[in-house]
């Protein structure tokens, strides 16, 4: 227990040293903030603390210098990191930033039409935010979750504090909210009053990943090398996988299978009723992004930069090349935000501060689109 305790602490510490050292001493901005895709529009939070519009069939056509549709803020002037990928609902785009402020922006123009709070901070915003129904869901780093109205920007309930930090994002169902913390706990929260539930589970050891919730298993990844399926109401996992190193990224469930990428280069599908390993692929580098499904394929992107198609079902999958570099690597940037994949196309921001559009179907990479002027 007391070595869990302090990896707890190192973790905590070394992730506090890697967000405040992007502002000081003439650093670079940073954040990991991702891209999506929506009714042919790209989004993307980017590197030096902004969010960009671009179309996406400008793109495609190679007219990259004409594809910027808005930036967020605009100009030059003072702006905070960006963690959290941009979430799309309807005319509206949202995006939490690190000075501890949600913030919904028109998507037609990325105009401001609200911001949570309406001053101060609640805490810095990390995890990306959850939509559901007519609310959208924040955790903070003051420990709690928020459920705001999702047209106004309205308060409808904050929770206790549930941790020193909150730094992962909620999974929302049909009638609770569910966090996992960094000291091991999982919540279940009232989605209509934010209450905790009567249930909660504890764990010796932190959770590092984000939960997902698969009919009544919630699947989370640790700081013990392990993968966990614990089903809601039980005391005790249903299972336990063991792998190499921490899963970092959010697992994705799907076909009774849940695919995790682990910071040991691997992707493993095990099953998601047993936690049976059914097959595993070694990307060589750590994953750091959660895989997503697309086309009947899983795709994989590890933090060196390279993507993987895998056959779900085989786990036998082949990297993408680039030509334009000899085949060496498929982006050749290291990668640690979320990417998208849309008809097709997977969309990817790296480290670069640029955008990467690889065709998976084609195996074919675009030449970077810088992000900001």
């Amino acid at each position: 227990m007391k070595r869990l305790s302090v990896l707890f602490f190192f973790v905590m510490g070394l992730f506090c040293l890697l967000l405040v050292s992007c502002f000081g001493g003439g650093q670079p901005m940073g954040g990991w903030a991702g891209v999506t895709v929506h009714e042919g529009v790209i989004y993307a939070g980017s590197r030096d603390g902004k969010v960009v519009a671009l179309n996406a069939s400008a793109i495609a056509e190679n007219a990259s210098a004409q594809a910027l549709l808005w930036e967020w803020p605009e100009g030059t002037g003072t702006r905070s990191l960006i963690y959290t990928t941009p979430v799309v609902n309807g005319e509206l785009v949202y995006v939490g930033t690190y000075d501890g402020r949600l913030y919904a922006l028109t998507a037609a123009r990325g105009v401001e039409r609200w911001v949570y709070p309406r001053s101060g901070s609640i805490g810095s915003i990390v995890g990306k935010p959850v939509v559901a129904d007519d609310t959208i869901y924040v955790t903070s780093s003051d420990g709690r979750v928020y459920a705001l109205d999702i047209t106004y920007g309205d308060l409808k309930w904050r929770s206790e504090p549930l941790a020193v930090k909150l730094w992962t994002s909620a999974a929302v169902t049909d009638d609770a909210v569910f966090v996992s913390t960094f000291d091991g706990w999982i919540y279940g929260l009232s989605k209509d009053t934010g209450q905790k539930l009567d249930w909660s589970y504890k764990s010796r050891a932190g959770f590092a990943s984000s939960p997902v919730v698969y009919k009544d298993i919630v699947y989370v990844g640790s700081f013990d090398n392990s993968l966990y399926g614990i089903r809601i109401g039980d005391n005790e996992p249903v299972w336990r996988f063991s792998a190499g190193r921490w899963f970092w990224a959010a697992p994705v469930v799907g076909n009774a299978t849940v695919y995790a990428g682990c910071l040991d280069g691997k992707v493993y599908a095990v099953e998601a009723n047993t936690g049976r390993k059914l097959w595993e692929f070694d990307t060589g580098k750590p994953v750091v992004c959660s895989p997503v499904m697309a086309d009947g394929a899983l795709i994989v992107v590890n933090e060196a930069g390279n993507v993987y198609v895998i056959n779900p079902e085989t786990g036998i999958g082949e990297r993408i090349e680039n030509a334009s570099n000899g085949g060496k690597s498929t982006i050749g940037v290291q990668v640690k935000a979320a990417f998208c994949a849309v008809d097709g196309v997977l969309y990817v921001r790296a480290e670069d501060n640029k955008l990467y559009v690889v065709n998976v179907a084609e195996r074919s990479v675009s030449e970077p689109i810088p992000l900001t002027k």
